[in-house]
């Protein structure tokens, strides 16, 4: 009678190529998970920091209309941007807003900005003018029209 005997070695291999297998697929998903989450903390710090810079460009705006004056041709608005950042704005008085295209007047920081208005109604009265930037701040002035 003849005896075989198994080597327990050709076994033990099977359970370490098994363990070595799941230990990489583990390190896969935890890398992919990884580098997902890390992207998308990248965007939302990169979002977080841009609409921080905005809201301080939005509190940092400062502006005034220093005078207003009208004329034979018109009327003149001065606006004044004593703040820190440069400013887009539009003027609107009545029913009217200048520039009335898609144009903004650029004031830039620590300037004064003169603006005509043309073909303007010199009839006498109280005018009330209102000048808004693009980040939604306003600033007011009241002219009575001799």
């Amino acid at each position: 009678m003849k005896v075989t005997i198994v080597s327990s070695n050709r076994r033990a291999f099977s359970p370490v190529i098994a363990a070595v297998i799941i230990s990489a697929v583990v390190m896969a998903v935890g890398g992919a998970v990884w580098a997902f989450s890390q992207g998308a903390m990248t965007i939302t710090a990169e979002d977080y920091a841009e609409a921080v810079i905005n809201t301080t460009d939005t509190i940092s705006e400062r502006f005034i209309i220093e005078h207003v004056n009208n004329s034979l041709w018109g009327i003149s608005v001065w606006i004044y941007n004593y703040g820190d950042v440069d400013i887009e704005v539009k003027i609107q008085y009545e029913t009217v807003t200048e520039p009335a295209d898609s144009d903004w007047i650029e004031v830039a920081s620590k300037d004064l900005k003169h603006y005509k208005i043309m073909g303007f109604d010199l009839a006498p009265r109280e005018l009330n003018i209102k000048v808004y930037s693009k980040r939604g701040n306003n600033a007011y002035y009241r002219h009575l029209v001799p």
